[in-house]
């Protein structure tokens, strides 16, 4: 004979509403329009851009599907043919880009 825990455990795994948690999760997700960058932001954003080099370790900030992303991680690839940067395995659209913070930047005057 069982006893309640082991009983309980039986049925613990199964979901009757599956995908339904998810679909709520994302209905109640509110979308934001993305900011616009004034020229003089965009002029420095370009700069710390074109500083990143592979192996820094950087922290983004970028806008993907109606979300603000922050992401930390070394800098695995820059490709300006091809307009993107990859941290670790993501590979994020330049053009996406809000934000770069990195302790070596700092020491140029942005």
């Amino acid at each position: 004979m069982m006893d309640k825990v082991q009983r309980a455990h039986i049925f613990s795994a199964f979901d009757a509403l599956k995908g339904f948690r998810e679909m709520l999760k994302e209905q109640e997700r509110i979308i934001v329009p993305k900011r616009m960058l004034s020229e003089d932001d965009l002029e420095i954003l370009n700069q710390k851009i074109h500083a990143v080099e592979k192996g820094m370790m950087v922290t983004l900030t970028y806008f993907d599907n109606g979300d603000y992303v922050k992401q930390i991680g070394r800098v695995a690839k820059i490709s300006f043919d091809e307009n993107y940067i990859q941290i670790v395995k993501s590979k994020i659209p330049l053009k996406s880009i809000v934000d770069i913070q990195c302790e070596e930047l700092e020491i140029y005057d942005f």
